[in-house]
């Protein structure tokens, strides 16, 4: 996949055995794809980054910005640390003025005592696959309007519609696709979702599964997240 590079963002906070794992399952599904991971403390990637900003929304968008300036390829791809992807995920590609985002991710709550894999029908930043010049372009704009980091957009994905609007930001075409094999997102305490630090995060009201195929059942996959 030479015209695509993958931008690692973490905050180096997730479980050791599960940054072993991530990584294993990442460079099975990628190959030789370039990463540029943008982290706390230095890892083992040809390119990598390291950020001293205190963790925010806004700080997300700002190293997904850095990121997209390092890379030389038309496509980037961004994968978060406590996310499992499946190779057929990477081989989407959106037109030069769409950003394109995986609606097939399913969700765990790492802290459940029964877990299950649970599912709502959202765009997430971390399925993101996008032109990398757009990116660039979307983001720059937004930091120009918006130049610190309380502005709420920051919790809207690029190409998200009612983020644009309620902001008076530029309307970005976006495309949603599902992959036959899903995105399995951790949600965790160490994350920067209030809900999720508190463990008020709910799996109610959702589509609920116990086992998925390539991953198999929920309460076996947790356990690498300790």
């Amino acid at each position: 996949m030479a015209d695509i590079s993958i931008i690692l963002l973490t905050l180096n906070k997730v479980p050791e055995k599960w940054a072993e794992f991530h990584k294993k399952v990442l460079l099975e599904a990628i190959g030789d794809t370039p990463v540029i991971a943008i982290s706390r403390v230095p890892m083992d990637w040809e390119i990598n980054l390291l950020q001293k900003d205190s963790p925010s929304v806004s700080n997300i968008y700002r190293q997904l910005l850095r990121g997209a300036k390092e890379a030389i390829t038309p496509y980037i791809a961004v994968v978060e640390d406590d996310t499992l992807y499946p190779a057929e995920h990477f081989k989407f590609r959106p037109k030069d003025d769409e950003f394109l985002y995986n609606m097939s991710r399913w969700g765990i709550l790492s802290w459940a005592k029964n877990p299950v894999y649970f599912y709502r029908h959202r765009e997430s930043n971390s399925t993101l696959i996008a032109p990398r010049k757009l990116v660039i372009k979307c983001l720059e704009e937004r930091f120009e309007k918006y130049p610190g980091d309380s502005a709420e957009w920051m919790a809207g994905e690029m190409g998200k519609e009612k983020v644009e609007r309620r902001f008076g930001l530029k309307k970005y075409k976006s495309v949603r696709v599902h992959s036959h094999d899903p995105v399995i997102n951790f949600h965790h305490v160490n994350g920067i979702d209030k809900l999720e630090q508190s463990k008020r995060k709910s799996d109610r009201k959702a589509l609920i599964a116990y086992d998925i195929p390539k991953w198999g059942r929920a309460e076996d996959v947790v356990k690498y997240f300790v």
